[in-house]
């Protein structure tokens, strides 16, 4: 089986969702989740011939001034700004796909391998974290039935349960760690994003299983809830209606929540929630509408989210030109306050973690572990998982 950064075999479904999504005036980026590569990231409005920054569609990273450009062993031609340091940079399989990492203090890494866009699927483990290597049979199998079927691009763990998913038909696999025979699969449809809260699995979904086309075709926020037997189901937000379509879920180290969707005029809108907020529609079982979260401007249209600690890091970038394809600019992280009892936050000042002097080094991926933010970094010498830290 395989996956990674290669698939040129669905460049043609890139190009395709590229245009369709130009039609709709959202698709110059995107962010199918928070936590890892995803095939969807490489698609711009601009151009639908060069399917944006793709290593595999327009950008050649081993010709022209990237083959002459100086790179560092970790973090490639990418420079890092004061206040963070690079740690461990691991040599990242070459079959793995999107990644998932436990909550620590020993980071397991489990990772979804695809033969191709439409399968077969199945979860790998990774190993811990900074030993890597690809297990040598998969743990759960995403397409049993041996019929086409879409990745969805989100691995998540708490630590106990791995969770994967294919977008279409629409199913989450639920791998249970301590007990293998108790895995499951759960029927939820046009899966897109997932993060981890306590006592439960957050994902995008339409409600509670119902089909695209018709009654329900609204997505909504979902609640696998894990501190429950069986698991149940618990719808937790609703989108607004201006969402097209949505993009991630991110949670920041205490609880605050960040969620993103496509919008017309503003191509990709985060939506920054309170702790307090989540755990109440938890606990009462009244979903919240997104629609009442406050918007978090991060100073630029953005490709991807990720939890970093008591924060949010952001993949920043722009169109330079009209006809231009969108490039990213920056990873930077926004440090947020979370307050009284849990019902207010507030987003700091925006802290530069790299920027991309060039588009030699691309980051494809980008998931937390523990406290630090794990940077996928790929370029002509490969593809790595990178830790940054904040410096002493």
């Amino acid at each position: 089986m395989k996956t990674g950064e290669g698939f040129k075999g669905f460049t043609w479904v890139l190009t395709t969702l590229a245009m369709a999504l130009t039609s709709t005036g959202c698709g110059e980026e995107d962010v199918a989740d928070s936590n890892d590569w995803n095939p969807h990231t490489v698609l711009t409005a601009a151009s639908t011939s060069d399917a944006g920054t793709s290593i595999d569609a327009g950008w050649d990273l081993d010709a022209g001034p990237c083959e002459t450009t100086p790179y560092d062993p970790k973090l490639g031609t990418l420079q890092l700004q004061p206040g963070f340091v690079a740690g461990e940079s691991v040599p990242l399989p070459a079959a793995a796909g999107v990644v998932g990492v436990t909550p620590g203090p020993t980071y397991s890494l489990y990772t979804l391998v695809s033969e191709n866009y439409h399968g077969p699927h199945a979860l790998y483990s990774l190993g811990t974290w900074p030993l890597l290597s690809l297990g040598s049979a998969p743990l759960l199998d995403m397409s049993p039935s041996g019929l086409p079927n879409y990745s969805s691009y989100f691995v998540q763990t708490d630590g106990q349960h791995v969770i994967t998913g294919v977008n279409f038909p629409g199913t989450v696999g639920v791998y249970d760690i301590a007990a293998p025979s108790a895995s499951t699969s759960i029927p939820l449809t046009t899966l897109t994003a997932a993060a981890v809260v306590p006592g439960a699995f957050l994902l995008t979904t339409r409600p509670l299983g119902n089909p695209p086309g018709g009654a329900g075709e609204t997505e909504t926020l979902v609640a696998l809830r894990t501190d429950t037997s069986p698991l149940t189901q618990t719808t937790v937000a609703t989108f607004p209606a201006e969402s097209q379509r949505s993009a991630s879920v991110s949670v920041a180290t205490h609880g605050a929540l960040m969620v993103s969707y496509y919008e017309a005029s503003s191509f990709i809108k985060a939506r920054l929630v309170a702790p307090a907020t989540v755990a109440q529609a938890l606990t009462s079982g009244v979903p919240f509408s997104l629609a009442d979260a406050p918007v978090m401007n991060v100073g630029s249209r953005f490709n991807r989210i990720a939890g970093h600690g008591a924060g949010m890091s952001v993949l920043r970038g722009s169109i330079p030109a009209p006809g231009f394809p969108y490039t990213d600019s920056d990873v930077s992280r926004f440090p947020i306050t979370v307050t009284n009892n849990g019902a207010t936050v507030t987003v700091g000042s925006r802290q530069p973690i790299v920027v991309f002097p060039d588009r030699c080094t691309q980051v494809t991926g980008m998931n937390a572990i523990g406290p630090d933010l794990l940077l996928r970094v790929q370029d002509k010498n490969g593809t790595r998982l990178v830790r940054i830290q904040q410096a002493p």
